[in-house]
């Protein structure tokens, strides 16, 4: 009977180290890299890299181990596998580590230096991950790292990108963003904390070219400059002889018709406020939604300072919440 390969009766610490150390020689590598020359069949597992933001935690641990166990039981197969090893270090999370630990905004630097601190801040998380991912076994291809910030990734990925452009395939155009005006810097909807808060409801005396006087309900009085349609239910009788009319904004507005057509869709809820609603540029997302259906020249309101454009008139300049108490 042969000996146990391990004679220690317990684990601790060391014996785990002693034996990941045993692990990661030559053989390792030549375990787990690709070979795209190879006969055999081919096997890519594209795997979302991960962010260094911090300790990797259990979770992200455990969805990779899944992916370990795919990458396996392919190679147990007898194919190919490319499970490659990259980390993902571009973000907004490196950006507000770097200025929270240089006490500075990130548009107070030349680009060049602050891409430089991150790079230099984001490191030692990376290195953390490694080990991490390392010491839970996952049989990655780590001489083949590719790291989303390094010189070599930014060409092939912005090469694509041009290809892409040229071909027709990436347009340029107006879309709604979520966009943080105090960092100045666009925010995925993940990071978005969206809360309940009570607010005033303000009923708007608009005014038909014929003159009719039609009241609109909204929270949001400061986007009127940004109106591009009024809408009512088709099925609400009480308006139905406005559709087709063109109605008069209620403030005074620059660089656009100051009128817009009444026009029906069924997302316009009857019972709520006087059952007439106006859909803005970028309210919200069903503003969003109509302007694209009836496919309407949007207005940018608000700029990337937080302040009225010059749409809004007498607006024009005044941070957002300000505009909405003074319209």
């Amino acid at each position: 009977m042969s000996a146990p390969r391990i004679p220690e009766k317990r684990w601790n610490i060391d014996l785990e180290k002693r034996i990941q150390e045993s692990l990661f020689d030559e053989s390792y590598s030549k375990r787990y890299s690709f070979d795209p020359k190879s006969e055999r069949e081919i096997f890519i597992i594209d795997t979302p890299p991960p962010y260094p933001s911090g300790t990797w935690h259990i979770g992200a641990v455990a969805q990779y181990s899944m992916i370990d166990v795919i990458a396996r039981s392919q190679r147990l197969l007898g194919k190919e596998v490319c499970f490659p090893w990259g980390v993902d270090r571009n973000g907004i999370n490196i950006e507000f580590t770097v200025e929270k630990k240089y006490g500075r905004k990130m548009r107070t630097y030349e680009r060049g230096e602050f891409l430089d601190l991150c790079a230099e801040t984001i490191e030692p998380y990376t290195q953390a991950m490694r080990d991490t991912a390392k010491r839970v076994g996952l049989s990655c291809d780590y001489d083949n790292e590719y790291l989303t910030d390094a010189p070599d990734y930014r060409a092939v990925t912005q090469s694509i990108f041009v290809d892409l452009f040229k071909r027709g395939d990436i347009i340029e155009d107006l879309r709604p963003n979520i966009y943080d005006p105090v960092e100045g810097t666009t925010i995925a909807e993940a990071e978005v904390q969206r809360i309940t808060r009570k607010t005033l409801l303000c009923d708007v005396r608009w005014t038909t070219e014929d003159g009719e006087d039609v009241v609109i309900s909204t929270t949001r009085p400061e986007m009127i400059c940004a109106c591009g349609v009024v809408v009512v239910h088709p099925d609400d009788d009480r308006y139905s002889h406005l559709i087709g009319k063109r109605i008069h904004l209620p403030i005074l507005v620059a660089d656009r018709d100051p009128t817009v057509e009444i026009r029906t869709h069924p997302s316009v809820k009857m019972d709520f406020g006087s059952g007439v609603l106006m859909i803005c540029s970028f309210g919200d997302q069903n503003d969003v939604v109509v302007f694209r259906e009836f496919a309407l020249r949007p207005f940018v309101a608000v700029d990337l300072e937080g302040r009225m454009t010059s749409v809004g008139g007498p607006l024009a300049g005044m941070p957002a919440e300000e505009a909405r108490t003074a319209a």
